[in-house]
Parts: structure tokens; sequence; C-alpha cells
């Protein structure tokens, strides 16, 4: 897979079964603001087609552009558990296999081959594991349906890990573990974090209900969920996170709100679970810009 060093353009791809969104942003250049396009449609042999158009409508060139894959519960999996920090690389995943293949519902349809893990210290020599599953069909079906144009993808991951807004709210949650609420049809998706750290992601069909206790969640919003605070004193448990005039702004139809709030996201988080395997040539040079520089801004709205 090449690796394109500047794209001008950014195509989010998101994959839900026989569900597909389209979700291209193009980087501004010069006095001209981004540009953003939304297209929803099904999981079939005319997906390269409806690329191609929604690129020659923003007259951008394939080469110029990158795919970003957003997977999302139950195509992907991610939870945390705690390890011992001695425990060794095989301990390790018997523990995974033990702890997380006997809690999921069906484990025959992950690749249990193919999955990430990313440890961090939590201190009393113990460790943070957090493990993201695909699953197991996941990449041969994205594979078939982008077909020559797979060739420029550089990200596949869990999508709720760009519901982290720590950064944003920096004041209010610096260390803290809170929970993020996504809308998203007649789903909601909730992703856990701690201290800024993504841990888990979900999804609750919650019987097509948008009444979460005493909040009635809106389509077009994402929601920081504090509940299990306590002494919150008059704040409220759930709180809206983006400003609808941003939402406004964008004029985007009301079904792109999920994308284009984690497009957005995406752009300016450094650390990613990516699922894409580069080249040795690609990490080493990967490693000597992080050297150099830190991880640069792309803001999607002006």
């Amino acid at each position: 897979m090449n690796h394109v060093q500047k794209s001008k353009a950014r195509l989010f791809f998101t994959y839900l079964k026989d569900k597909t969104e389209l979700f291209l942003y193009v980087k501004p250049h010069g006095t001209s603001g981004s540009e953003m396009t939304y297209r929803r449609a099904p999981g079939d042999a005319a997906m390269n087609l409806r690329i191609q158009a929604i690129l020659n409508h923003a007259k951008v060139h394939n080469s110029d552009t990158e795919i970003w894959i957003l997977l999302y519960p139950p195509e992907i999996y991610t939870t945390t558990m705690y390890i011992p920090s001695q425990a060794s690389n095989s301990e390790v995943k018997a523990l995974i296999h033990e702890q997380i293949f006997s809690t999921l519902s069906y484990p025959i349809n992950y690749d249990w081959e193919n999955y990430h893990i990313t440890v961090h210290e939590n201190g009393h020599n113990e460790n943070m594991v957090t493990v993201t599953i695909l699953g197991k069909d996941v990449l041969p079906r994205i594979q078939d349906l982008l077909d020559d144009n797979y060739d420029r993808v550089r990200f596949v991951g869990d999508g709720l890990q760009f519901l982290n807004i720590e950064s944003t709210f920096f004041q209010q949650l610096r260390g803290q573990t809170y929970k993020m609420i996504l809308p998203y049809d007649e789903m909601y998706y909730t992703a856990a974090f701690r201290s800024g750290l993504h841990v888990e992601s979900s999804v609750l069909t919650h019987a097509c209900s948008s009444s979460f206790g005493d909040y009635e969640l809106n389509q077009q919003q994402v929601y920081l969920d504090i509940r299990q605070k306590k002494n919150l004193i008059h704040q409220p448990g759930i709180q809206p996170v983006v400003p609808c005039s941003e939402w406004k702004s964008a004029h985007l139809t009301s079904a792109a709100f999920p994308t284009w709030f984690i497009a957005r996201n995406s752009l300016h988080q450094g650390e990613k679970v990516n699922f894409v395997r580069q080249s040795p040539d690609t990490e080493e040079l990967s490693e000597r810009k992080r050297s150099i520089k830190k991880f640069e801004a792309i803001h999607l709205l002006d």
C-alpha cells in the first residue's frame, strides 16, 4: 500500500453491514474554505462509481485523496482489561481470550488473529490493556467494495475513538473517566474514555427510544455522559457538546451529523488505533517526522 504524504482531500468511508456512507472533506486552499460532501449508499458493486462521482463533483483527483474507513460495533469491538504488569506476552494473549472471548455474544465472528493492543501503566504493578478486535469478514468485504480504491486507504479503525473531547473540555475532564453518547439512526453508540484514552466502544439498541432517564437526546448532537459522577450540584449528567451554529454552518443533511462530527475530531487527534499495515520504510519515516515536530492540527471548520 503506497503512502500519500500530502493529500488534498480525505474520503471517510463508514461501513455498517449493508449500509455505507461517504463523507468527503476537501482541505482549504488559499482563501477558499473547506468543502464537505455527504452521500449515503448501499454497499454494492456500484460503490466505486459513487466514489468517482463524489470526487468529480468536488473536482478532486483520485491520486490527491486518501481514504479513512470508520467502523462501529459490532463490526469492531473495543474493551479494556487490567493485567499485572509482569505478565508475559503469551499470558496477556491468554487472558484476552479468556476474559474477552467469553463475554462476546458471537466470538466466532471476530478475527482473533488480527487485533490491536494498547498498553498503559495503571500503577500498583498493573497495566491497563485496551483491545480492539475486527469482525472476521470486515476487511475482505471492504476490499471487495473498494476494489482498486483500497490502495489509498490510510486508516481502518474504531470511529468511536474520535468521540474524545478531553482537549475541548480540558478543565472539566482532566484525568476523569467519562462516556460519550452518539445517536446514529435507531442506534445509540457509547464510547468510554479514561484520562483522554479510549477504553471502550459499545452500542445500545435502547428500544429505539431517545429518552435516557430524564434526558431527551437529539439525533443531531453528541453528548457527554457524566451521570456516574457524584456531587455535580446543579450540573446536568448528560450535556450536548456541539454548538448548534457549528453544525448549521456545515450545510449538510441531518443524516450526516455523526460522520461530520467524527471526521472533524479525527483531523486534530494524534494517537489513533489503526489497522492499516504500513511498510517498514513508511513507519521509519513517520517516526522520524514525529521526532522532529509535533502533530499538526487540521481543522475541519475554518
